[in-house]
């Protein structure tokens, strides 16, 4: 059993994370610093690879499907999907930060923006897409990060798409009161007895991919990352509900 009022402290401690560390928001901030940018890149190149791996492969295709973004931030990914076709009437995001919802409000109408505790808020469904990018690394609390991955299931239509990415490690690496990365058994058994597409090692180092575009550009850097050679074990899946 939990203990009484954990929860909330966990969720506070979350919200004062992110908003010390991401807010005020730059839209820039991707093209400043070459480690969001290859992120941010090759989490699009895997969202269109799950999708076109299960059939979806035109924007009238796409624009038909409902989508949830658990942990949206500033609303980037479902904005990115409106521009491969989707319906934005058709997208909800929901963070706990109230500032970055506003943020993404204020840049992409059309889209339906909640802020507020996912296991507690009202956000519809089911949908066909759910999408929860760098939400459990930033939850140390077991039982808090088993409920958000039930709850995300449970919004999943029969035969819909998961999307997920985190940094995901094969052993369990030291953490802090604010991150901890996940192992693959843990990404696993939150998806059981799903089978689970995962697209390993994808992210280059930070320290490389900086050197690298400080000297020969990000066309060098995305090049590299390619490679796997020297990336960390920043991970992208998928799974079929």
């Amino acid at each position: 059993m939990a203990e009484e009022g954990g929860f909330e402290r966990d969720l506070a401690a979350i919200k004062r994370h992110y908003t010390e560390r991401f807010l005020p928001g730059n839209p820039w901030a991707s093209l400043l610093n070459a480690h969001p940018y290859l992120v941010a890149r090759q989490r699009q190149r895997r969202l269109r690879d799950a999708l076109v791996a299960c059939g979806v492969r035109t924007p009238e295709a796409l624009r038909e499907m409902s989508v949830l973004d658990v942990g949206c931030g500033s609303g980037s990914n479902l904005a990115w999907l409106v521009e491969l076709g989707a319906d934005p009437t058709r997208l909800t995001g929901i963070d706990l930060v109230a500032q970055r919802t506003e943020l993404a409000r204020s840049r992409f109408a059309g889209i339906r923006f909640v802020a507020g505790d996912f296991l507690t808020a009202d956000v519809g469904g089911p949908f066909d897409v759910v999408m929860m990018f760098a939400v459990l690394s930033s939850v140390t609390n077991t039982e808090l990060k088993r409920g958000l991955m039930d709850k995300a299931l449970r919004l999943l239509r029969p035969g819909g798409i998961f999307f997920f990415y985190d940094v995901v490690s094969r052993q369990p690496v030291p953490g802090s009161a604010d991150y901890q990365r996940l192992t693959f058994a843990e990404l696993e058994g939150y998806f059981a007895p799903r089978t689970l597409h995962i697209f390993r090692r994808d992210i280059l180092r930070r320290d490389v991919a900086d050197r690298l575009v400080r000297r020969f550009g990000v066309t060098v850097a995305e090049l590299v990352q390619a490679t796997r050679l020297l990336n960390i074990d920043g991970t992208f899946a998928y799974a079929r509900g």
